[in-house]
């Protein structure tokens, strides 16, 4: 049976090295208590400037070496800083690094994992009424990065099943 797949989407900037998130609220979505859920199929994270460009040299530091990076997550529940991978919560995660050498040598790398971008065939069931994403950078970047948030998700109706496999994702550790 084919699903009826959406989007939703949402950007964050970083600010200094604060924790910082943002909610995309799901309630319009979903009711648990009758079992419809929001399930998230696929999922993206995108890197660029406040400024709507691609990141450059000159936004890792204004004129010396240095190393910056940002850790990026998607969890269905409010978090206050970025979680470990036991954190059931937790469905998306990526982290980009960026450095500049002495030489003027500039590079970047994002961490390309089964978490991003996030796949599955089943999907995530998110039995919460929000999809919280947040990004944390340590140390702040010259300029502020514009970090995107992109979720292919549809809506289903659990089934014994898949409140079964729902109630063992979630107490698994």
């Amino acid at each position: 049976m084919a699903k009826d797949t959406f989007f939703l989407r949402t950007n964050i900037s970083t600010s200094g090295t604060d924790y910082v998130s943002d909610d995309i609220d799901i309630s319009a979505y979903t009711d648990p208590a009758r079992g419809r859920v929001l399930v998230v199929d696929r999922a993206w994270v995108s890197f660029g400037t406040d400024g709507g460009g691609p990141i450059q040299p000159a936004d890792v530091h204004a004129s010396a070496a240095a190393g910056r990076s940002v850790g990026v997550q998607a969890t269905s529940e409010t978090q206050t800083a970025l979680v470990d991978l036991d954190d059931n919560s937790l469905f998306m995660e990526t982290a980009l690094y960026a450095s500049l050498a002495a030489a003027g040598i500039f590079s970047m790398v994002s961490v390309t994992s089964a978490m991003n971008p996030y796949q599955t065939e089943a999907g995530f069931i998110i039995p919460t009424d929000k999809i919280h994403c947040a990004l944390d950078c340590g140390v702040a970047w010259n300029a502020e990065l514009d970090i995107g948030f992109c979720f292919e998700v549809h809506t289903e109706k659990l089934s014994l099943r898949r409140i079964q496999e729902l109630l063992v994702s979630l107490t698994a550790n």
